[in-house]
């Protein structure tokens, strides 16, 4: 399996995903591959009820019907427009005018990983999807078109992702809201149906370069994200003349750490320290030791949320810190803060001693909106209460985000395409998006582009809670995408 990732969101949330830290049922190269793939972004993976299979999902008749959005893209969210439009009042239906749009329904296929060596690793990209099917339903449908969501399951294998695309391409309209570890297997396939593909997240090089292949986010093989390092350099320039970098020893991990630590020393990081380490590996001690031996003062870390508490476990245990440690987005999960215990909960001594004027923070990056700010945010609301109707007691998730936010993003270009639906005319419709932020539930995306946004937002575990860090709101943007 070819895998590529940048440098930022959707981090390795990987595998916490493809394998638990003790009793994984992944195969060490299966684990590592999804590390591999998925370091950008995080989330929990908590998952509540579902029911596999072809559903129609007609929603309560009653509900939120709009969010305040800030994408700036008109029709379905312009500034302080609503996101709740494209009901039967937009658009009047066409009758069928292409595979799996009929006069009164539009049905869509969401391919995700759900059974297999991992159950329910992507369980929740079906349950958002089914969830924004129940909310565009409760407004109308979309041009008076119910939403009907056919619900593939990939098992976390590349022959299966294939299986489910060839299905989809004679069963719907268009894939929306897929995220699977092995994605390259429909890559292929899919484009040579031309059915399009607005997934959740495109994992692979093979998916995210296929010509039909549109997703929520769009990140890609070329590019990195500078905003965070950028960041950091600008806060801490002292710490980052000190750094170290550590990777899992797996073919996809190791070219993304190389990739990483190409771009930031670009940016005026200066690495002191660089190692891999084993997917299972339990005793950190010694890397700690060397880290402190070379006087590291910023450490970066590409792995999975398990190894990430693990070393600092033995950073605990040897009371060393460096002053500075970002995390990648994976670590925003309540099982980082309850598997971690003390290790990531605990403020070393000395830590904000401003007397000394050094700085002690741990910090973990995102791309997309908090769930503890849902208050301020009406997307990010709509999205949790729909959730809980089709599926009550499910934990929202960052992919579960992506693949409502490939939904929000199919209901505005089909919109926009009114009642003459058709594959062609959508691809039109989407390349013509250059700015998606799902109405501000993460930044925003060039989605015709193909390329991801350069903004970030931090956090901090306080109180054994996720705190913002910086900035105080929304995301910060400093700098542009680098290409690799």
């Amino acid at each position: 399996m070819k895998v590529r990732s940048k440098a930022v969101v959707a981090a390795a949330l990987s595998v916490m995903l493809l394998a638990t830290a003790c009793g994984a049922r992944l195969t060490d190269a299966q684990r590592a591959a999804g590390i591999g793939a998925l370091t950008k972004g995080g989330g929990t993976t908590t998952t509540g009820p579902s029911t596999p299979g072809a559903i129609g999902s007609q929603g309560p008749s009653v509900g939120p019907t709009s969010s305040t959005g800030t994408g700036g893209l008109g029709g379905l969210g312009g500034p302080g427009g609503t996101g709740g439009v494209g009901g039967g009042t937009a658009c009047a239906s066409g009758g069928a005018t292409d595979t799996g749009v009929t006069a009164n329904q539009i049905t869509l296929a969401t391919v995700a990983d759900v059974s297999g060596v991992q159950p329910g690793l992507f369980q929740s990209a079906w349950q958002a999807m089914q969830a924004f099917a129940a909310y565009a339903n409760s407004q109308g449908g979309i041009c008076g078109r119910q939403v009907k969501i056919l619900q593939l399951d990939s098992q976390a294998d590349s022959t299966q992702n294939r299986a489910a695309v060839v299905q989809a391409c004679s069963q719907s309209f268009a894939l929306v809201g897929s995220m699977s570890a092995f994605d390259d297997g429909g890559a292929s396939a899919g484009q040579q149906c031309g059915i399009p593909d607005l997934s959740a997240i495109t994992v692979n090089a093979a998916r995210s370069n296929a010509s039909n292949v549109f997703p929520a986010y769009p990140v890609g093989p070329n590019y990195f994200n500078t905003s965070w390092g950028l960041q950091i350099k600008q806060r801490y320039p002292q710490a980052i003349q000190k750094s170290a970098f550590i990777t899992l020893n797996a073919g996809a991990s190791v070219q993304n750490g190389n990739q990483r630590i190409k771009a930031l020393t670009a940016m005026g990081y200066h690495f002191v320290y660089t190692t891999q380490v084993q997917v299972v590996e339990s005793n950190y001690s010694p890397y700690v030791q060397e880290m402190q031996r070379r006087g590291v003062e910023f450490i970066d870390m590409l792995a999975d949320y398990q190894s990430i508490y693990r070393l600092q476990k033995a950073m605990l245990q040897a009371g060393w810190f460096p002053q500075v440690r970002v995390w990648d987005s994976v670590a925003y999960s309540p099982r980082y803060l309850l598997e971690g215990g003390p290790a990531v909960n605990t403020q070393p001594a000395g830590c904000n001693d401003m007397m000394k004027n050094v700085p002690c923070v741990a910090l973990v990056f995102l791309n997309t909106s908090l769930f503890a700010e849902s208050s301020s945010n009406p997307e990010m609301q709509l999205y949790q209460q729909w959730l809980q109707r089709v599926a009550p007691g499910a934990q929202p998730d960052y992919f579960g985000i992506y693949a409502w936010s490939a939904g929000r993003l199919f209901q505005k270009a089909a919109t926009a395409v009114g009642a003459k639906l058709t594959r062609q005319a959508l691809f039109t419709a989407v390349k013509a998006i250059h700015s998606w932020n799902d109405f501000g539930m993460h930044i925003a995306h060039d989605i015709g582009g193909k390329r991801e946004g350069n903004c970030t937002l931090f956090i901090e575990i306080k109180n054994s809670q996720f705190v913002r860090s910086f900035p105080p709101s929304s995301w910060t943007c400093t700098g542009s995408l680098m290409k690799t």
